[in-house]
């Protein structure tokens, strides 16, 4: 997601924007700073009472006065005073000073005008300076090292949150680009829907994001695992503890992986014949925090 700053001479810093996360990159530095894109407000004042890490912690935890939001969706600004105050502290930790920074902020290939231009305008209300859009995809590509000035296709597949980008780029442009709501997000919401329905039982968030990222899988497993986790039982309302394996965790999550696959068989089916013989021979990239769900290079 972030990249190399060759391109921009006068960019101190890299800006990567998601729906689960938010990262900035320093020139000379690297990554500098990693935390979730949550905000937790106190809803009669409207003052900001926690970011990131701290504001994470307080979903599913938090009095009736709090509200804890995710002020970015789909890569795209939803809360646009929430995201401007989490992205002014985030840059202040980082910099000593805001003044004559310059940045290269990541947004969605599939981002129209309208969407880019409040990116760019947030960007400027949190720090004030010149900012430079940079498509996900080439942002993503950049950073794991690709050489995308060469006249070689490769297909990108970035697998957030919110959603799931698929895009074949060549000649440092983008040829196709394909954008699916699915991701991470859909995943754990597709996990809380099992064990309500399969055992009464309710969970959070974080529980169904830990369960996905312990036993979650896109292919079978060989041994196939278990875990044992604990919600609150719907019938009675009494804590309870059930132990789940990782095939019928895998069968839940089904229906969004399989949106993924077929968004990249899309973008096969859409690239030029020059391209697709590129993309066989240099083959796959994917990135993003839903990449590492376990076995979904096997399946694709």
């Amino acid at each position: 997601m972030l990249f190399s700053f060759s391109l921009f001479h006068k960019t101190t810093l890299g800006i990567s924007l998601g729906s689960s996360n938010t990262y900035i990159a320093r020139h000379g530095k690297g990554i500098v700073l990693g935390e979730p894109s949550v905000v937790a407000t106190d809803i009669y004042n409207e003052k900001v009472v926690a970011i990131g890490d701290k504001a994470k912690k307080m979903i599913g935890r938090a009095p009736e006065t709090i509200s804890v939001d995710r002020p970015i969706s789909g890569g795209i600004i939803s809360d646009f005073d929430k995201t401007v105050a989490m992205l002014c502290q985030y840059v202040s930790r980082v910099v000593q000073t805001r003044i004559g920074i310059t940045s290269a902020i990541v947004v969605p290939a599939a981002a129209s005008s309208v969407e880019r231009r409040s990116m760019r305008d947030m960007a400027k209300a949190a720090y004030g300076s010149r900012v430079v859009p940079v498509d996900e995809p080439i942002a993503a590509a950049l950073g794991c090292g690709l050489d995308v000035f060469s006249g070689r296709g490769h297909i990108i597949v970035d697998i957030g949150g919110g959603t799931t980008e698929v895009a074949v780029i060549s000649l440092a442009g983008i040829v196709y680009s394909r954008s699916v709501r699915v991701g991470g997000d859909k995943m754990d919401e597709a996990i809380m829907t099992h064990v309500k329905r399969k055992y009464n039982l309710l969970i959070g968030e974080t529980s169904a994001e830990d369960i996905k990222i312990q036993i979650g899988s896109a292919y079978p497993l060989d041994p196939e695992e278990t875990l044992e986790i604990k919600g609150r039982d719907l019938l009675d309302g009494i804590p309870k503890n059930i132990t789940i394996t990782s095939e019928e965790i895998r069968k839940s999550i089904a229906e969004q992986v399989d949106s993924i696959v077929q968004a990249v068989r899309i973008a096969l089916e859409q690239t030029p014949p020059e391209l697709v013989a590129d993309i066989e021979k240099n083959g796959l990239l994917m990135t993003g925090g839903g990449a590492m769900l376990d076995g979904l290079d096997k399946l694709i």
